[in-house]
C-alpha cells in the first residue's frame, strides 16, 4: 500500500474521535424539528378550542340577553312614584279663614331605555268660612250671600314624554315649568313643548312654546288658554350662586326679567327677581254684552307698562330634620302685572290688584321629608293710576295682612 493511501485511511479512522459533534448534528436537528412540529400542533388545537369556547360564550350571552328582554317585557317597565301633600290654614285682614288641602301624585317610567314618560294628578280642596254679604265687584247686580264655600278640584298635573339627545333634553306634553325664581311663571299643567340645553357645566338655556291651559278636570266653568312662550339663560357662578335673564310672552302680555341668588356670609343668603310687562293694551274681562269672558283684566284704563320685583333675605336652610330657614321677603308688584295671577309661584299672595309689603316666613323641618311653615305678611295692594273697576270706581289701595300655617310633605 502506498504512502498516500495509508494517510487517507488514517484520517478516516481518526476523524470521528477528533470531531464527534459533526456526526451527531443530524439526529439533534431532527429531534428539534419534531418538537417544534408537536408544539405547532398543540397551539393549533388550543386555538381551535378557544374559538369553540368563544362561540359558545357568545351564544350563551345572546340567550341570556333574550331571556332578560323577554322577562322585562313580561314584567313591564319600572314605575317610580313620587308626590307631595299640603295642609294649611290661612287667616286674612278681614278675619276670614280658609282651610286648604292638596295632594300631588306623579308616576314616571322609562320606555325602551330611550324615552321617559310622566303622568301626574293634583287634588285640591278649599273650604272657606262664612263672610258677610257683599256686592260682587265682578257683577255689581249680584250680591254674594256670604255662605261658607267649598271647592274640590282635580287637575292634570303632568302627561308628557321626554328624551335626551346628549346635551339637549326635549319634553312634550303637559308639564311643569319655573322661570327665574317663579315671580312670573312657576306652575305645573302647562301644555307645552320644552327644550333644555346644557351648554357648559355652568351654563344652560331653557325654551318653551305652547299653551298656558291648566283647567281643572272637575270644574264646569270654561276658561280660555293663551299662547305661552319663553326663553331663559342661566349661569352658575359656583355653589348656590347663579344669575339669569328671560324673555317671555303670555298672550297678550310680553315679559322681560332678570334674577339671581347668592350666599352672603355664613348661613345668610339673598335672592331676587325683577320682571316687566311691556304690554300696554289691557283688555277688559267683560265683553261688549257686559258678560265675563274669562280673558282680560278686572280693572282697566291705564296704558302704562307694569313691573314688579321680589327680594328675599334668608338665613339657614330647610333640607333635613331639625333645619330651620328664616326668610324676610319684600314684594313690590304693580296692579295688572299679570292678567292671570294663577301662574306665579306666589299666587297665595299676589293677585291682579298687585302687592307691596313685607313677609316673614319660618320653615322648620320636622323630618327629612316633612316641613312645618308659618307665613305672615304685612302689605297692601298697589293700584296703578288711571285704572277703574267695572262699576267705574278708581282703583284704590287696600290692606293685605295674612297669616298662613301649613304642613307639607314630599315622598
Amino acid at each position: 500500500m502506498n504512502k498516500r493511501n495509508v494517510t487517507a485511511l488514517t484520517m478516516a479512522l481518526t476523524l470521528p474521535f477528533a470531531c464527534p459533534q459533526a456526526v451527531s448534528a443530524a439526529p439533534e436537528d431532527e429531534a428539534q424539528a419534531a418538537e417544534v412540529a408537536q408544539m405547532k400542533a398543540e397551539i393549533a388545537a388550543l386555538s381551535a378550542r378557544l374559538n369553540t369556547l368563544e362561540q359558545q360564550l357568545a351564544a350563551a350571552q345572546a340567550k341570556q340577553e333574550k331571556k332578560e328582554k323577554t322577562s322585562k317585557a313580561k314584567k313591564g317597565a319600572d314605575i317610580v312614584w313620587s308626590g307631595s301633600t299640603k295642609t294649611g290654614y290661612m287667616y286674612d285682614q278681614e278675619k276670614h279663614g280658609t282651610v286648604k288641602a292638596e295632594v300631588r301624585l306623579k308616576a314616571k317610567t322609562k320606555v325602551d331605555d330611550t324615552y321617559d314618560v310622566a303622568f301626574g294628578l293634583k287634588f285640591k280642596s278649599t273650604s272657606a268660612e262664612p263672610t258677610e254679604s257683599e256686592v260682587d265687584p265682578m257683577d255689581p247686580k249680584h250680591v254674594k250671600d256670604g255662605h261658607a264655600a267649598e271647592k274640590n278640584k282635580v287637575k292634570l298635573d303632568e302627561a308628557s314624554i321626554g328624551r335626551s339627545f346628549g346635551l339637549v333634553y326635549v319634553r312634550l306634553g303637559v308639564q311643569s315649568a319655573t322661570i327665574g325664581e317663579g315671580l312670573w311663571l312657576g306652575k305645573s299643567s302647562l301644555n307645552i313643548g320644552s327644550l333644555r340645553y346644557t351648554m357648559t357645566p355652568n351654563d344652560n338655556v331653557f325654551l318653551g312654546y305652547g299653551r298656558d291651559s291648566q283647567d281643572y278636570l272637575a270644574e264646569s266653568e270654561k276658561t280660555q288658554s293663551r299662547l305661552l312662550k319663553f326663553f331663559q339663560y342661566e349661569h352658575a357662578f359656583g355653589k348656590d350662586a347663579l344669575a339669569g335673564f328671560y324673555l317671555g310672552a303670555q298672550q297678550p302680555e310680553r315679559y322681560v326679567g332678570v334674577y339671581g341668588e347668592t350666599p352672603l356670609v355664613g348661613k345668610l343668603s339673598i335672592m331676587g327677581e325683577y320682571v316687566r310687562n311691556n304690554n300696554t293694551t289691557k283688555p277688559s274681562m267683560k265683553d261688549g254684552n257686559n258678560e265675563k269672558n274669562g280673558y282680560g283684566y278686572k280693572a282697566i284704563g291705564s296704558h302704562s307698562d307694569t313691573a314688579g320685583y321680589l327680594l328675599s333675605l334668608r338665613y339657614g336652610q330647610a333640607k333635613k330634620k331639625g333645619d330651620l330657614l328664616t326668610s324676610l321677603n319684600y314684594f313690590n308688584v304693580d296692579q295688572n302685572l299679570f292678567m292671570d295671577d294663577g301662574y306665579t309661584a306666589y299666587d297665595d299672595y299676589i293677585t291682579q290688584d298687585g302687592l307691596k309689603g313685607f313677609g316673614l316666613v319660618l320653615d322648620y323641618m320636622t323630618s327629612d321629608h316633612t316641613k312645618l311653615s308659618l307665613e305672615r305678611y304685612w302689605a297692601h295692594t298697589k293700584p296703578v293710576a288711571g285704572n277703574v273697576s267695572f262699576d267705574g270706581k278708581p282703583s284704590t289701595e287696600s290692606p293685605y295682612y295674612t297669616t298662613y300655617v301649613k304642613f307639607t310633605s314630599k315622598f
